[in-house]
């Protein structure tokens, strides 16, 4: 008995439950749909055989109608007091249909066989292959006991009536439909050949179907499972990248202002990451009371492996700036460390500057970065366009080249990934660099925070509904100078 009842059961689990139970609920408004049409097929039957289109005794169809919408009103009422939701509405609705249309098949003619398969075929949609086959063996025990009934009712089929012996006379007073007897043979033996020359043949149809049906209700309910378990797949995925954003978020400086104790400065950073996770990175750090260490980079690729590569490279480059030396010597460190254990081939592209605050003075080497874009003397925003040594994380043994950039207080640098020239439109015209600069000069002397907050709103308008494919990140350095 246990085994027959895990037979019929939906393989559900506490976390699949709630999916299940959404299923049958959508199963049920569909079933109930179909009762409303099967009931407006009923009504118009009637009608039709009323106005003497179908040629079947008027009381018996009455009485069918009257009966079947009786019988449809009970599933009906109780779907609207649950709202259809209710797991055992299914049992309810599918035996009202399979009642109904029995009924229907027994006072109508075989013809209309296909309308028993369809409580078969309604039941697949609950993807239970118990329930299905359940519905099966009864709509098979109550075919059989229409087919007897029709033929009670007066109503065979004489293609599945055996040949009569040459000489017989019939005599038929009222119609076929109701000259049962005048065959001279006994009712019951007329049912006996109507089982055996005429249900059973359609029986091998309706197997066909019924087999259709139950595959459907396996391979629905083994597709929940599998859906399901995207889903929560897709979910921790989600989940995990939500956590990883945050901790990226948190590998760059987000406070601001920075330094409020240090009035000889204002820095301002943003990053823009075209998935969850990203490749771009900038650093801005004190590494003593006189020296601001500023780092924009880039790593290869994008998502999770760009963003591992990327934490990996800043804690680098911020262990070996603090540790003392120049841009180059940090970025020659940097190299040969990542190069040694670097398997996945990736590299990085960084501009490292270090501002001597009391001066103004920047010694900065660039590995394969963009060109920095400076402001100086109250003028317009202009590229730099520093010579380039090779990425980090290329080719060890690679040595860098430092040189010097000199800020009067007033002074501005911008620093940038290739996320911004390189946005696109929906026509595939890339922002560029011109249009950058231009935008830096839109108003010039804004605070590094409403600058960078111009260029966004310019890379916006300018890619319109177009995607964002690389990663947006900027950095803005005014330099005020001393108070003395």
């Amino acid at each position: 008995m246990a085994d027959i009842k895990n037979y019929f059961k939906i393989y559900e689990s506490k976390e699949t439950k709630a999916v299940f139970e959404q299923n049958e609920y959508e199963a049920n408004r569909l079933s109930m749909f179909v009762i409303f049409v099967c009931a407006a097929i009923l009504i118009a039957s009637w009608a039709l055989n009323l106005a003497g289109v179908f040629k079947v005794a008027q009381y018996r169809m009455t009485v069918t109608a009257i009966a079947g919408t009786v019988e449809f009103a009970v599933p009906v009422a109780l779907f609207y007091k649950f709202h259809g939701k209710k797991r055992w509405l299914k049992y309810v609705m599918l035996f009202t249909l399979l009642l109904i249309c029995t009924q229907l098949f027994a006072v109508l003619n075989h013809n209309v066989i296909l309308i028993i398969t369809l409580p078969v075929l309604l039941s697949s949609r609950y993807f239970s292959k118990g329930l299905t086959i359940m519905v099966t063996i009864m709509s098979v025990l109550l075919l059989a006991a229409a087919c007897v009934l029709t033929v009670h009712f007066g109503i065979i089929d004489l293609n599945f009536y055996p040949p009569l012996e040459d000489g017989t006379v019939l005599v038929i007073k009222n119609g076929l439909r109701s000259s049962v007897t005048a065959l001279g043979v006994d009712a019951a033996k007329v049912s006996v050949w109507m089982l055996i020359n005429g249900f059973l043949p359609r029986l091998l149809g309706f197997s066909v179907i019924s087999f259709i049906s139950v595959c459907i209700a396996k391979y629905g309910h083994d597709m929940v499972l599998r859906q399901d378990e995207i889903s929560r797949a897709e979910a921790s995925a989600k989940a995990e990248l939500n956590t990883a954003t945050q901790i990226q978020n948190s590998m760059v400086p987000t406070i601001f202002p920075a330094f409020p104790e240090k009035s000889e400065f204002d820095v301002y950073g943003a990053m823009f990451t075209a998935k969850e996770v990203g490749g771009d990175f900038y650093d801005f750090f004190l590494i003593d009371d006189k020296h601001l260490a500023l780092v924009m980079a880039d790593v290869s690729g994008k998502g999770v492996p760009a963003a591992l590569f990327m934490m990996a490279s800043k804690i680098l480059i911020n262990d070996r700036a603090v540790m003392g030396g120049t841009p180059a010597e940090i970025l020659q460190f940097v190299n040969d460390r990542i190069c040694g254990s670097n398997k996945a081939d990736m590299f990085v592209t960084v501009w490292l500057g270090i501002l001597d605050i009391t001066t103004g003075k920047i010694t900065a080497a660039n590995a394969g970065h963009e060109y920095p874009v400076i402001r100086q003397n109250g003028g317009d925003y202009e590229l730099v366009k520093d010579k380039h040594g090779f990425v980090v994380g290329g080719l060890a043994g690679v040595k860098y080249k430092n040189y010097e950039i000199n800020l009067s207080p007033g002074d501005s640098l911008f620093l940038y990934t290739d996320g911004v020239p390189e946005a696109i439109n929906i026509d595939e015209e890339q922002f560029g660099t011109e249009r950058m600069v231009a935008a830096l000069n839109k108003n010039p002397g804004e605070a590094p925070r409403q600058l960078l907050a111009t260029v966004r709103n310019e890379v916006s308008a300018f890619a319109g509904d177009a995607e964002q494919f690389d990663d947006i990140t900027m950095l803005c350095l005014k330099y005020n100078g001393t108070s003395d």
